[in-house]
């Protein structure tokens, strides 16, 4: 695949060449050849209210192709999510408020978006966007928007800090899983990224960068129609977005290797500058 050949090129270019470190895959690229949708791997089924500040995103390209992604709602019109579900899309439909996507309190729409302008698809640094709803939402019971961490924690690791990611993504590695739209999470155990780095080398691993492994098990992942979603731990009895999920390796989502993040500490005086939040 064209995605995995440009990260292994860019990888042989800063680490030595006896190292053969994993190819990172986004959970978009990944759908894209399976063309299906099922859920998180080896986790639990959400219930209503649970993860009011999950979104589900249909995105549709100018040929009419869709994709699906994850998001958080972070205000009453902007939705967080990967740089990488936004590029190529000219439109999203949003589903809200809802453990079944097809059934959803509200459904958003959007064709304004705005992609970090340091994102870079081939190592998926940055890897992190934002989308504003056509029209604001009104918070309910199971709408509600997430807190994001101050612009002064850009120091923290959150090492070994027990995260939930939730999402709508595969259930399992199995080509043509089938469809499931209902709402998943797990457990993830945040690690550091020097041992993250040991599988994916520096040149993905960045200071930007969040990596986990599964709280019960390291094959707890997320998967194929995650990429987006949110990272949150539980703070002051309150959800905190540490993270947007970008990508898995490309051995699978149940191969035990980390997943990997875009930590929303270091975008904060970014997403401030383009939403006001």
């Amino acid at each position: 695949m064209k995605f995995f050949l440009a990260i292994m090129a860019c990888l042989a270019v800063s680490q030595a060449a006896t190292l053969n470190f994993q190819s990172p895959m986004t959970m978009r690229d990944a759908q894209q050849a399976d063309k299906s949708y099922s859920r998180i791997v080896n986790g639990f089924p959400a219930a209503p209210g649970q993860f009011p500040y999950q979104t589900f995103l249909r995105g549709f390209n100018a040929g009419g192709g869709a994709l699906a992604c994850g998001g958080s709602l972070i205000s009453n019109e902007w939705v967080l999510t990967a740089a990488h579900c936004i590029t190529g899309v000219v439109r999203f439909e949003i589903p809200m408020g809802t453990i079944n996507f097809n059934s959803p309190e509200v459904m958003g729409t959007s064709t304004q978006f705005i992609i970090h302008p340091q994102y870079n698809p081939n190592n998926l640094n940055n890897d992190i966007g934002l989308i504003r709803l056509a029209q604001p939402v009104t918070f309910s019971q199971n709408i509600q928007p997430i807190a994001l961490p101050s612009a002064d924690r850009t120091g923290e690791t959150f090492l070994d800090a027990q995260a939930t990611v939730s999402g709508f993504g595969r259930i399992n590695d199995i080509p043509g899983s089938g469809v499931s739209p209902t709402l998943n999470y797990v457990g993830i155990r945040v690690i550091s990224n020097a041992q993250c780095m040991l599988v994916y080398g520096s040149a993905v691993i960045v200071p930007s960068t969040i990596c986990g492994l599964g709280a019960d098990a390291n094959n707890q992942s997320t998967c194929n129609g995650d990429s987006g979603g949110p990272l949150a731990i539980q703070e002051n009895g309150a959800s905190l977005q540490i993270g947007v999920v970008s990508f898995v390796s490309s051995a699978g989502c149940a191969s035990g290797n980390p997943s990997g993040y875009v930590r929303t500490t270091h975008f904060r005086t970014w997403i401030n500058q383009q939403t006001g939040i």
